[in-house]
C-alpha cells in the first residue's frame, strides 16, 4: 500500500483540538453528510487532506470532481460504549469515480477512455481505513472493502502478519461488529460513515495510533486514487476551543481565542509562519487557566507580522506535557494597515453580509471563497470589482452555523485577504 509522507501534509492536519458549535450532541448522528454530522459533537477530531488532489484526464468535463477525492476524515470515540465513529467527507459522491452524480453509472467520456465506474463499490473499487498497532510501520487492522469485493463485504479484517496487506484483497475472514450508515451513496448522502463497536478489541491505543486511508480503483481509466495518513490521538484532549479569530490593524495582528472548558491546561504557545509550507515558530506563551468549566477568553497582539499573509495556530500544552493544536488561521498585513483590511458587516450574520474591500487600485476580477472551520471551501464566487469600490454584497444563506473564514483574491495583483466571521 502506498504511504504518504506525513511531513507533506502536516500543515493541513487540523484535528488535535476540537470545538463545538452553537448546539451540540453527545455522539454523531449520521445523515450521510460527515461534516454536518460531526461538527455538532464536542470531542470529535478531524484531519484535512489536500483539496482536489486526485488526477483527472483532460477528457473530463470542466468542474468534474471524482468521488475518490477525500477532503476530511472525522473521528469520535465514545469510551463508555467503546465505539469509534468514523466519517469521510468526500469532495464528490463516494464511489462516483467519474463525478457524474451517479455512483452506479459510467459516463460517456470515461467509457471512451476504456474506464468503468462500477456500482456498489464493486470489481476493483475499494476503500480502506487501516490502523498500525504498535506504530511499527505495518498496518494490522483494515476496515473497509477490498478491490476484489463490493460494499456488501465491508468489514473489519485483522492480521497477525508483519507484512502490510495490499488493498487488492483481504485474505482473512471479517470479524467484529460495525454499523455502515448506507450502502447507497448519492447527492443527498455523499459521504461514507460507519461505527466500529468494541474498537479496543482491534486497535490497541486510540490515544496514539497511526492510520492510513485509501479510496480508488484501477478500472476507472486515468482517474487517480486518494490517500491520507495521520496519527489518531482521540482521547485526553485537555480543552474545548470554540473560537479563534484574527484581525489586522495599524499595530499588527490581533489574535483572540475562547475556550469552553479547560482541564489541567498549563499554557498556550502562539505559533506563526510566513508560508503554509514553512515551519511554524513560537512567538509567545500565554498562561492557561488550569481546570475551569466556564468560558475563558484570551488575546495576543503580534506587533511584527510580515507584509502579506501571516499564518497562525495555537499549541496548547497540558500540565503533563500533552500537546494539541488549533486549526490554522490566515491574516493579511501590510504597511497600509486598515486600508488593506477586509471586514464583514454585520458579524455575526445569517449568511448575508457586506464585505468591505481593501484598496482596489484598478478594475479587476476577484475570487471570493468561504471556508468553514475544518478548512473546506463551502461557498465561492467570481465577481468583477471596479476601481475604488468599497464593498460588495455576499449572499450565502446555505452556510451552517459556526465559525467561517472569507477569502478574497484580487486577480490583478494576486493579493489574498482573509477575515473570520460567525454564522448564527
Amino acid at each position: 500500500m502506498r504511504k504518504v509522507n506525513l511531513l507533506l501534509i502536516c500543515t493541513l492536519l487540523i484535528g488535535l483540538m476540537f470545538h463545538t458549535s452553537v448546539s451540540s450532541q453527545s455522539v454523531p448522528v449520521f445523515t450521510g453528510n460527515a461534516a454536518t454530522d460531526f461538527i455538532n459533537t464536542p470531542g470529535y477530531i478531524y484531519f484535512n487532506d489536500f483539496v482536489f488532489d486526485v488526477g483527472l484526464p483532460a477528457a473530463a468535463p470542466a468542474g468534474t470532481v471524482t468521488g475518490w477525492d477525500m477532503q476530511t476524515a472525522f473521528f469520535f470515540y465514545e469510551p463508555t460504549t467503546d465505539k469509534l465513529y468514523v466519517g469521510i467527507d468526500f469532495a464528490g459522491i463516494f464511489g462516483d469515480a467519474d463525478g457524474d452524480g451517479d455512483a452506479s453509472t459510467t459516463s460517456s467520456w470515461l467509457s471512451s477512455l476504456q474506464g468503468t465506474d462500477h456500482s456498489n463499490l464493486g470489481n476493483t473499487e475499494g476503500f480502506i481505513l487501516a490502523f498500525d498497532n504498535g506504530n511499527d510501520g505495518n498496518f494490522d487492522v483494515y476496515i473497509g472493502v477490498s478491490r476484489m469485493d463490493d460494499i456488501s463485504d465491508f468489514g473489519i479484517y485483522v492480521y497477525t502478519s508483519d507484512e502490510d496487506e495490499s488493498p487488492e484483497f483481504f485474505p482473512v475472514s471479517p470479524t467484529g461488529v460495525y454499523d455502515l450508515y448506507t450502502e447507497k451513496h448519492n447527492a443527498l448522502k455523499p459521504d461514507l460513515e460507519f461505527v466500529v463497536e468494541n474498537i479496543s478489541n482491534y486497535v490497541e491505543n486510540v490515544c496514539g495510533v497511526d492510520f492510513t486511508i485509501f479510496a480508488g480503483s484501477y478500472e476507472d481509466g486515468p482517474i487517480g486514487e486518494d490517500h491520507m495518513e495521520g496519527r489518531l490521538e482521540i482521547c485526553n484532549l485537555p480543552i474545548e476551543l470554540v473560537e479563534f479569530l484574527t484581525s489586522a490593524n495599524n499595530s499588527g495582528v490581533q489574535l483572540e481565542w475562547t475556550t469552553a472548558i479547560e482541564k489541567d491546561n498549563a499554557y498556550f504557545e502562539i505559533e506563526h509562519a510566513t508560508d503554509v509550507n514553512s515551519e511554524f515558530k513560537s512567538i509567545e506563551r500565554v498562561a492557561g487557566s488550569g481546570t475551569t468549566y466556564t468560558s475563558t477568553s484570551y488575546s495576543f497582539l503580534h506587533t511584527n507580522p510580515v507584509k502579506g499573509n501571516n499564518y497562525y495556530r495555537i499549541k496548547q500544552v497540558d500540565t503533563d506535557g500533552t500537546e494539541s493544536y488549533s486549526w490554522v488561521v490566515t491574516e493579511y498585513f501590510d504597511d497600509l494597515g486598515n486600508e488593506r483590511d477586509i471586514e464583514v458587516f454585520p458579524n455575526p450574520n445569517s449568511g448575508e453580509f457586506a464585505l468591505k474591500l481593501p484598496l482596489v487600485a484598478k478594475d479587476t476580477d476577484a475570487l471570493i471563497q468561504i471556508i468553514d472551520s475544518r478548512g473546506a471551501i463551502v461557498w465561492k464566487t467570481e465577481t468583477n470589482l471596479t476601481e475604488g469600490q468599497l464593498s460588495t454584497p455576499i449572499s450565502a444563506k446555505e452556510l451552517s452555523k459556526g465559525i467561517h473564514h472569507v477569502s478574497l483574491t484580487l486577480m490583478y495583483n494576486q493579493n489574498t485577504y482573509n477575515k473570520s466571521f460567525v454564522i448564527r
